[in-house]
């Protein structure tokens, strides 16, 4: 990464309004990423939930250090099993952020600031599904290949395959993908 790179970054949370969970985070970064949003993170690998980047959490973590987030911490519940965070720009740094780390938008596809809440709407299984699907698809697998990888790895969500088909299917319709 470049210097400076984490901030962008912190402009996708800024972009967001903040993003309730790690998981999901990671899952939109990489979303605007394969859209074609220039983002540092060229580390991602196919985990439990889906893309992840050392990158991204690296620089969560750069980012809640330097004061530059605000990472709030939800204990589980009685039916959890894990912490939720919770990542939100410093409101007081909110204008330089935006000023100086805007990210240019791609060739054919909405600024920043109104996709990205977009995918923050977006339940974090069905992003989970559908990053899982593009991540497949750009290893160059498709057809019942594809699919039947899809179901291993992402069969305890397949209540979510047709929302995450909606989603994947609008996002491709909007040529997005």
């Amino acid at each position: 990464m470049r210097e400076f790179d984490e901030f962008k970054l912190a402009r996708v949370i800024g972009a967001c309004g903040g993003i309730d969970g790690r998981v999901k985070m990671q899952k939109i970064v990489y979303l605007l990423q394969m859209m074609g949003y220039d983002l540092p993170f060229d580390d991602f690998s196919i985990r439990q939930h889906g893309p992840f980047s050392r990158s991204v959490a690296y620089a969560t973590d750069m980012l809640v250090g330097a004061g530059v987030l605000e990472e709030e911490k939800e204990p589980p519940d009685e039916n959890a099993t894990f912490v939720q965070y919770s990542y939100a720009l410093r409101e007081d740094l909110a204008d330089m952020v935006l000023r100086n780390f805007d990210l240019a938008t791609p060739s054919g596809k909405p600024p920043i600031d109104e996709i990205a809440p977009r995918l923050k709407e977006q339940e974090r299984a069905v992003l989970e599904v559908v990053a899982t699907q593009i991540f497949l698809e750009q290893e160059g697998l498709s057809g019942e290949d594809l699919d039947a990888e899809l179901l291993r790895l992402k069969g305890h969500l397949s209540d979510r395959f047709p929302e995450a088909e909606e989603l994947l299917e609008t996002l491709r319709l909007e040529s997005l993908l």
